[in-house]
């Protein structure tokens, strides 16, 4: 069994940012309200202004110091994860500049998918096995926007299942604290779930009108947008509601009932409704976010801890379960002391410094 586990790093802080902008979905001019229904998706935050997860990750990281009472000359390791490039410096050091932190904090980026929450923080919890290595940030921000030609094709577009989001963790390595423990897993088979036409080399020299997908699928940029990203979401809804579900009962049993609260990876109101189902779990313990902020990304499971226990007044027993396009999934078990978790921010921040301007001749 893939299982890391660490008794040794504490979880002090948990917070989110999002755009100010509220996007309402409204059924009523739609033709396909029935879709609208199954994904469950009523409003979303999503950027008019040319916002970057970078910009939300600082206020969401801001956050999380002052909660604490922390610098950020007190960190000693920072990961950004985005599987959205926003500059061709990655976050983390920007994000450096603007914190600022130590130049001797460890800083880099990490792209994992919707699975980021497991796989980002098994990253960060190895490195706090060093003994300089004592105060640790992870950061988990998406920003969709950019994939449509303007602001008028993004608000038009029947494509609003994503929105934009930032998330953070402020870990600390002490001598004991409750086991945090995490499982990860993959199969690469899984690409042709997810994939962007125009991301990386292999694909520059080729901007056509219509594409042939690798699982088959034809779709043309007039039904696709702009920057076409595709998600095939009947196999990763089958998967997530079946596989993952399957599995889960294999490893935990009975025991899958023993927590205070679920968070689910919020692609949708069908994955988080379907695996709960399949794992017959109290409605009332499975938090959702994807009604207010749309799907997040990667940091989903922490927007929907911020947005539905903000504040929460008792330790908390979380299992946790991410899964995205790569294929890569897995799962967090860990315990949230009381005034962990703070509220989802809204910030019209933009660093207006990395903005170019357009010089006329």
């Amino acid at each position: 069994m893939p299982k890391l586990s660490f008794n040794n790093v504490a979880i002090r802080a948990i917070t989110a940012a999002v755009p100010s902008n509220v996007q309402v979905i409204d059924t009523s001019v739609r033709s396909d309200a029935k879709f609208v229904a199954q994904m469950g998706i009523k409003q979303r935050h999503i950027s008019l202004t040319e916002q970057t997860s970078l910009e939300l990750g600082y206020v969401a990281i801001k956050n999380a110091l002052e909660q604490v009472g922390w610098q950020s000359s007190d960190l000693d390791l920072l990961i950004f994860n985005s599987q959205f490039h926003d500059f061709n410096v990655g976050n983390s050091f920007l994000l450096q500049h603007y914190l600022p932190l130590r130049p001797e904090c460890i800083i880099f980026d990490q792209i994992m998918c919707c699975a980021a929450v497991p796989y980002v923080l098994s990253t960060a919890c190895s490195y706090l096995q060093q003994p300089n290595i004592r105060k640790a940030a992870i950061v988990l921000g998406d920003t969709v926007w950019s994939m449509y030609p303007n602001r008028e094709a993004l608000l038009e577009s029947n494509r609003f299942i994503f929105g934009d989001s930032a998330s953070v963790v402020l870990l600390e390595r002490v001598e004991t604290a409750p086991p945090l423990d995490l499982y990860l897993y993959a199969d690469g088979a899984g690409f042709k779930y997810v994939f962007k036409n125009s991301e990386g080399s292999r694909n520059a020299w080729r901007h056509y009108d219509h594409y042939l997908m690798p699982d088959g699928a034809k779709y043309g940029k007039q039904e696709l947008g702009y920057d076409y990203f595709y998600m095939n979401g009947f196999n990763l809804t089958l998967f997530a509601s079946k596989n993952m579900s399957d599995q889960i009962k294999e490893l935990w049993g009975t025991k899958i009932l023993d927590y205070d609260y679920y968070a689910f990876h919020q692609g949708n109101k069908q994955i988080v409704n379907l695996l709960a189902l399949a794992l017959h779990l109290p409605e009332a313990k499975v938090l959702t976010s994807f009604e207010e902020y749309a799907n997040t990304n990667g940091g989903s499971p922490l927007v929907t801890l911020c947005h539905r226990l903000a504040g929460n007044q008792q330790d908390a027993r979380i299992f946790s379960a991410s899964v995205g396009g790569g294929l890569a999934w897995g799962y967090c078990d860990m315990t949230l002391s009381t005034g962990v978790i703070g509220p989802i921010a809204t910030t019209d921040l933009l660093f207006s410094d990395l903005l170019y301007q357009e010089i006329k001749p």
